[in-house]
């Protein structure tokens, strides 16, 4: 549904070609009061998590002397997030989606904070620890949906690809700022990074109680069964061709480039560990300027865009395959990184244009857990590919796996996109 933002705006309209006008154009969504809270909020707690992620395995490591133990956490930590999806995408149907961001904002400042008193105070089991984290962890799989879901409603329907490419650009920023920033915190204090954390948080929670326009969701009365309330997301998902056909596309790219960007992990960080840093930064960069650029992509269809961004990727990841090192993988997750949000924030705006609000929430974890569903074993089949075989080979598997994704660009589906609600 769209939502006419304008209502209730204290400036009153602006007439075409004055400088009001000209300045709110270059401005994009973020003149819109409530997208810009979140949109902050998200940024601040997005750096804050990427500390506690960076942290949380030095301290267990300082702690345990125990690798295969901080490896543990981190799984579990994850396989938390993926297990809740399904449940988050109800709730954030069933339930009023501010009072979820509220309540998973307080939640996720409480668990980092005892997280950080645990570490400030020199010890403590790290099982504790890692229970604080799944906390955390599972508090954000609830918060996914419910944000995703509101963004339409923070934002007119024309604003949407700018919306989402902010979104984009943001979450490399804080792909590149969070390591550096965590690191560097973590030898002045080890506690420091879980504090700003949950600081982080409860900034983002006093921004979102800020905001005042309505999130959507439900009314929190009884609905169907948690099983049949799924199942309804899922429904809606097959019975589009679109989007049947964008998840088969999603969940072999998602597979393909994790795998590629672990082969420039190996490559960077086997003989050359201070290169790896680098090479991240470098490739963090290229993906906020290809987030910035994509609103501006020329207009092309969606379709003829999709399979020439898919043809880049592919031939980006055939040349590194011709001698996958350091530089080169540097050079190609660089190209993926910058090319990748053109397709991105056009699918993702589409996607939300395309759903009814009261199925946003399930129809957003349905996908995620099904265009996600590839990409833990994208690091596992590439180490293996890597040591049985070559990096080289391994660059090569997922050139062919991207040579088969490029054909489904070609399904009839992404040919013929569906038009948005209403629309």
């Amino acid at each position: 549904m769209s939502v006419d933002l304008t209502k209730g705006d204290s400036r009153g309209p602006a007439r075409a070609g004055d400088p009001a006008r000209r300045r709110a154009g270059r401005a994009g969504p973020l003149r819109y009061r409530d997208f810009r809270r979140l949109w902050l909020g998200a940024g601040l707690s997005g750096i804050g998590s990427q500390l506690t992620m960076l942290a949380l395995p030095l301290w267990i490591l300082d702690r345990s002397g125990s690798p295969a133990l901080a490896g543990l956490v981190g799984t579990v930590r994850l396989l938390a997030v993926f297990a809740s999806q399904l449940p988050a995408g109800v709730l954030a149907d069933r339930r009023h989606r501010r009072t979820i961001l509220i309540a998973a904002d307080a939640g996720r400042a409480a668990a980092v904070g005892a997280l950080g008193l645990l570490v400030l105070d020199g010890g403590g089991p790290v099982l504790l620890a890692g229970a604080l984290a799944t906390v955390e962890g599972l508090l954000t799989a609830v918060a996914l949906p419910a944000g995703s879901a509101a963004l339409p409603r923070l934002v007119p329907r024309r604003e949407l690809n700018a919306a989402v490419a902010f979104g984009q650009g943001q979450s490399y920023v804080v792909q590149f700022v969070g390591p550096l920033l965590g690191a560097a915190l973590y030898r002045l204090q080890p506690a420091s990074p879980f504090l700003l954390d949950a600081l982080s948080y409860l900034v983002s929670l006093g921004l979102l109680l800020m905001v005042r326009r309505p999130l959507g969701g439900g009314d929190g009365k009884a609905g169907p069964r948690l099983r049949t309330a799924v199942a309804e997301g899922f429904r809606y998902v097959a019975g589009s061709r679109y989007l049947r056909a964008l998840l088969a596309w999603s969940a072999l790219v998602n597979f393909a480039t994790a795998g590629i960007a672990f082969v420039l992990v190996l490559a960077a960080g086997r003989d050359r560990p201070q290169s790896l840093g680098l090479a991240l930064a470098v490739t963090a960069l290229a993906g906020v300027v290809g987030a910035l650029l994509a609103p501006r992509f020329p207009r092309v269809p969606d379709a003829r865009l999709l399979r020439l961004v898919t043809a880049l990727i592919a031939a980006a990841a055939g040349g590194a395959a011709l001698h996958p090192s350091p530089v080169v993988m540097t050079g190609c997750t660089a190209a993926i990184a910058l090319v990748s949000p053109a397709v991105v924030v056009r699918t993702n705006a589409r996607v939300l244009g395309m759903v009814p609000d009261a199925l946003m929430g399930r129809v957003q974890s349905s996908m995620f857990v099904v265009g996600g569903s590839l990409y833990p074993f994208a690091a596992a089949a590439t180490g293996w590919l890597g040591e049985r075989v070559s990096l080289r080979g391994a660059m090569a598997v997922h050139t062919l796996v991207l040579a088969v994704v490029l054909a489904l660009a070609f399904l009839p589906g992404l040919r013929h996109p569906p038009p948005p609600a209403g629309g």
